[in-house]
């Protein structure tokens, strides 16, 4: 099943914002004040993300973009249920949020292959920019005595 370059803009700007959202609550779960600041950081990079991303789309998108984001699209970026959980040790935040960046990597590795152009190169930028937060992620995790 293909979708449409605006539809795939449209999933990827929901993706961002959930992401945003993701960061906050494990920023909110997370027993360690470093953890809390990583988090909340990377949050506001997602917040960037559907920035550019709407930006993208008035760019690249004539008229607007669908109403609706596809079903689903909320977790591309996001692992719900250890986002709920309270007082989490600072290495199995830095677990969960490694989960989430590698689901994200391959979202856009996937839409980068499949659009053109302009698109396709900014996809793959996207699909970078979440594989430096998990480079990021696994170099804390590595501080942290976890691997």
């Amino acid at each position: 099943m293909s979708i449409t370059l605006a539809q795939a803009i449209k999933n990827a700007i929901a993706a961002e914002q959930a992401a945003e959202k993701f960061y906050l609550r494990l920023a909110e779960g997370c027993a360690a004040e470093k953890g809390r600041k990583i988090f909340k950081d990377i949050a506001a990079q997602e917040r960037n993300h559907a920035a550019t991303l709407e930006a993208l789309a008035a760019k690249l998108v004539a008229g607007q973009l669908p109403e609706r984001a596809d079903d689903l699209v909320d977790g591309i970026e996001t692992a719900p249920a250890g986002a709920a959980s309270e007082n989490l040790k600072l290495i199995e935040a830095l677990e969960i949020a490694i989960d989430a960046e590698n689901s994200a990597i391959l979202y856009y590795d996937a839409l980068a292959s499949t659009s053109t152009g302009e698109a396709s190169a900014f996809f793959e930028r996207m699909g970078e920019e979440e594989e430096g937060h998990a480079a990021a992620i696994r170099a804390m995790l590595a501080e942290a005595g976890a691997g």
